[in-house]
């Protein structure tokens, strides 16, 4: 098998960090992402149906364990939060959370923000976007898999 021949792998935008889940977050994974989580697979989001409201939409990329967009989304009950994150204990303890606190308007995708954009949020559909801490890729080669770009 030569270059051409070996399928091309897509390049993403994060490494995936591994960490063991406690047995809440993968309770909450299990049992709670029917109600919090979002998958590819739906497409745009309508966030009036997928909400209930029209209220404003922000979109948080990479948050962490979800403490920052919890306090937002309880600060701001009229607005609805979209997050991100790749790291699946994050989204466990985010979701577990939310529902502990009776928190409804934040939804989660456990995807790469790249994909989520492209496939998933149509343009002119967010009133926000956070980024707080974006991978810096210092490496030249590697500048291609930054979040923002120049362009």
């Amino acid at each position: 098998m030569n270059e051409m021949d070996q399928p091309q792998r897509r390049l993403r935008s994060f490494v995936r960090r591994q960490g063991r889940m406690t047995e809440g977050q993968s309770r909450a994974m299990e049992t709670l992402w029917q109600d919090y989580g979002l998958d590819l697979r739906q497409g745009l989001l309508n966030s009036t149906e997928l909400f209930g409201n029209d209220g404003p939409v922000i979109l948080e990329i990479g948050f962490g364990d979800g403490v920052s967009l919890l306090q937002m989304a309880q600060a701001a009950a009229d607005s609805n939060f979209i997050g991100i994150e790749v790291h699946r204990p994050g989204v466990g303890k985010l979701i577990n959370d939310a529902h502990h606190a009776g928190v409804t308007n934040i939804r989660v995708f456990c995807e790469d923000a790249i994909d989520v954009l492209q496939q998933c949020i149509a343009d002119n559909s967010l009133d926000g976007v956070q980024l707080f801490f974006p991978d810096p890729w210092h490496k030249k080669r590697h500048n291609k898999r930054r979040i923002v770009q120049a362009e």
